[in-house]
């Protein structure tokens, strides 16, 4: 059998990905009921983010751990390990549960539903090639809150378009 483009390859060991758990059976009613819906009524009626992030830490809650032996998507394993290393270089301890949190229910979302996958794809193809046209710049090179960011910062335009030109070489 010939595996989809951007599907991982099957492992030997029998395994329940996260896409299998929240899409089929009785768990996709509590993934639409329990965590989907809770979280849209918040997001729909919050007038800031602290209203949200108690439905968010809840959410979370219920979706199993996520790594790259319980995913299906070789994109799923990118947005894994950016968010391990996010999770590494940044340092603000007021913000780093909800910082995990977002990126766990984003790539939960991802790795099971299709619909938001694609939204989630379109977005970052769109900011890629406006960056390889210089028209996205960032902000920032340095991050803006002292002490707050462990990792590298973030190179000239330049020298990020010039890494793409030589990755798609």
């Amino acid at each position: 059998m010939e595996i989809p483009k951007g599907y991982k390859t099957p492992t030997a060991e029998k395994r329940v990905s996260v896409g299998v758990w929240a899409l089929y059976g009785p768990m996709r009613e509590f993934v639409i009921t329990q965590i989907k819906k809770p979280l849209q009524n918040a997001i729909e009626r919050a007038t800031s983010l602290a209203e949200i992030a108690g439905e968010l830490f809840s959410a979370i809650k219920k979706i199993p751990a996520l790594s790259k032996e319980n995913t299906d998507f070789k994109t799923t394993d990118i947005l894994l390990e950016m968010r391990d290393l996010f999770i590494q270089y940044h340092n603000n301890p007021g913000r780093q549960k909800l910082m995990e949190s977002v990126f766990n229910l984003d790539i939960f979302e991802y790795d099971h539903d299709g619909y938001y996958a694609f939204i989630q794809d379109w977005a970052v193809i769109y900011l890629a090639m406006e960056l390889a046209k210089g028209n996205y710049v960032p902000r920032f090179k340095k991050f803006p809150e002292p002490g707050c960011w462990t990792g590298p910062d973030i190179p000239d335009i330049e020298t990020i378009r010039q890494n793409m030109r030589e990755a798609l070489n």
